[in-house]
C-alpha cells in the first residue's frame, strides 16, 4: 500500500525518510557552543552598556507618556465623533487619526533612539577592534597621481594600438 502511496504522491522511500541523522561531533558542538556564547557575551556587553547611558531611560519614560496621552485623547475624540452631527464628526475624526499618528511617532521615537545607541556601541566596538589589531591590520595602499599625470596615462592608453 505505501509504495502506491509513494508512486501517486511522488514522494521518496520510507526507508530514505526514516533513516536516522548522523549527530554531530564533538568538536562540531564545542564549536556552535564558543559561537552562541560569544554571542550572548556581546548581548550581556550591550545590555550593560544601556545601563551606563544616561537620559535613554528618562527618553522612555517621556515618549511612553505621549504615547499613552495620545491614545487616551484618540479614544476620548472618537466617542466625541460619534456623538455629533456628521458635519462636525470629520473634522473630530480627523484629529483622532492625528493623534493616533502621535502616538506612533512617539513609540518610534523610543524605538530609534535604541538603535542609533547600538549601532554607535557596535560602531566602537568596531574600532575598539581594529585599534587592538595595530599593525595585524593589513594595510592599504596607494598612488597619488595630480590631474596632469591621470590625463597623460588615459592619453597614452587611448592612443596605444590593442
Amino acid at each position: 500500500m505505501t509504495k502506491k502511496l509513494e508512486e501517486e504522491f511522488n514522494l521518496p522511500p520510507i526507508e530514505e525518510v526514516t533513516e536516522k541523522e548522523t549527530l554531530p561531533t564533538v568538536e562540531e558542538t564545542q564549536e556552535v557552543i564558543e559561537e552562541v556564547q560569544g554571542a550572548l557575551s556581546i548581548s550581556e556587553k550591550i545590555n550593560l552598556a544601556f545601563k551606563e547611558v544616561k537620559g535613554l531611560e528618562s527618553h522612555e519614560v517621556e515618549m511612553n507618556d505621549i504615547a499613552k496621552k495620545a491614545i487616551d485623547s484618540y479614544e476620548q475624540l472618537m466617542n466625541l465623533g460619534m456623538n455629533v452631527s456628521d458635519m462636525a464628526a470629520g473634522k473630530v475624526f480627523a484629529e483622532a487619526s492625528n493623534m493616533l499618528k502621535i502616538a506612533l511617532d512617539a513609540s518610534d521615537a523610543k524605538t530609534k533612539a535604541k538603535l542609533q545607541q547600538i549601532d554607535l556601541m557596535l560602531k566602537k566596538a568596531r574600532i575598539d577592534k581594529f585599534d587592538n589589531k595595530g599593525t595585524e591590520a593589513e594595510s592599504v595602499q596607494a598612488t597619488v597621481f595630480d590631474r596632469n599625470e591621470l590625463l597623460k596615462i588615459i592619453n597614452t592608453k587611448d592612443s596605444s594600438p590593442e
